[in-house]
């Protein structure tokens, strides 16, 4: 499983994870998946209210997605 997985491991900007810890009430681990999808530039699904609240343009919740792609 480690090697069918290891060219999809991605690195994140431990500085931008601080800057998305400081400007919300997130965990520095919520932070680092806000900071993968803002640096792929995909939306985060998540149901984490916490992270949907701070972070609108980034999380999105699996009825909004679901929602989006029906329409």
């Amino acid at each position: 499983a480690e090697a069918d997985l290891k060219d999809f491991e991605a690195g994140i900007d431990s500085a931008q994870v601080m800057r998305l810890v400081d400007q919300s009430n997130c965990s520095a681990y919520d932070c680092e998946f806000v900071a993968l999808a803002m640096t792929k530039d995909i939306p985060l699904v998540t149901e984490d209210k916490r992270v949907l609240r701070n972070f609108p343009d980034t999380a999105v919740d699996m009825a909004s997605l679901l929602d989006a792609l029906a329409h």
